[in-house]
């Protein structure tokens, strides 16, 4: 890892220090890429959490599970691993190819299927009251340049195979990138997601 200084507008997230967490439901486990700082409101006399506006995290399917309910938030989840990742969703099959994106209600009923394996997805959940979210695969070959818009925050992940970025040198996978402005170089022979948050308003 580069010790390069950090290009203005530009955190590095290295995929050592994502944290570890279960899932809401119990039945599985993701590491934290990157979420929203927890809000506070006040209800009476008491001072509660209100739950992050988005959050963006690689989660493990170990076997076919049911996966949490989040209502009031819009999902996307794009399968990391190379066989790819089965789902139900509201029981409807969804056979996801590697690196294809699902998009679906967090309130709906989801499971895994056909899971042999331990299988990785990248998820990106949004409170769909205060935020819009976007999540596609993107591929850099040679160079190419990821902007981020004014009021737009944009995460490049890391997925596979030899990425620099520009002011933080050679990647590791998984490693990612947050943009809440400007323009990043990148260069290399690589397979990357692009995670995009904004403002629903």
């Amino acid at each position: 890892m580069s010790d390069l200084a950090e290009a203005p507008g530009v955190v590095l997230l290295p995929a050592a220090g994502h944290r570890s967490y279960r899932w809401r439901n119990g039945l599985g486990t993701a590491t934290e890429i990157a979420a929203e700082p927890v809000r506070r409101q006040t209800e009476g006399d008491l001072d509660v959490p209100d739950g992050p506006g988005w959050t963006l995290s690689i989660a493990t399917v170990e076997s076919d599970v049911a996966f949490s309910a989040f209502p009031g938030v819009d999902r996307q989840l794009m399968a990391l691993s190379t066989g790819g990742l089965g789902l139900v969703i509201d029981g409807e099959p969804v056979e996801l190819d590697r690196w294809q994106v699902a998009a679906f209600d967090g309130a709906a009923a989801v499971a895994s299927r056909g899971v042999v394996g331990p299988t990785l997805d990248l998820n990106l959940m949004v409170s769909r009251d205060r935020f819009r979210g976007s999540l596609e695969v993107a591929v850099v070959d040679g160079s190419r340049l990821v902007t981020t818009t004014l009021g737009t925050t944009t995460f490049v992940v890391f997925l596979d195979g030899l990425l620099s970025a520009e002011g933080h040198g050679s990647l590791d996978v998984h490693d990612t990138l947050r943009l809440d402005a400007g323009t990043l170089l990148l260069t290399g022979d690589a397979t990357i997601a692009l995670a995009r948050i904004f403002p629903s308003s």
